[in-house]
């Protein structure tokens, strides 16, 4: 999905499916770039460390990767309903 990097923090981004705590994988420089929006957005929501929860390519390349690295995290996105 294409989007402006800022959206991420809106309160519209999709929000009838989850918001951002649906994000479960970005780039490290776009984790690093707006750290501080995302982690005040993040408490607002309940979730403040949702951020380290989020793996990059650092953590993760490959689909066996990411959902090991997001149940070992307790991402949030694993308790939801899937969005297809």
């Amino acid at each position: 999905m294409g989007i402006g990097r800022f959206f991420l923090t809106s309160k519209k981004f999709l929000s009838a499916d989850g918001g951002f705590k649906r994000i479960v994988w970005m780039t490290k420089n776009l984790k690093e770039s707006f750290a501080e929006e995302f982690k005040k957005q993040a408490a607002a929501e309940g979730v403040p460390d949702l951020l380290d929860k989020i793996a990059d390519e650092t953590i993760a390349e490959d689909s066996e990767k990411l959902m090991a690295f997001l149940t070992e995290k307790g991402h949030p996105a694993l308790t939801m309903d899937p969005m297809f």
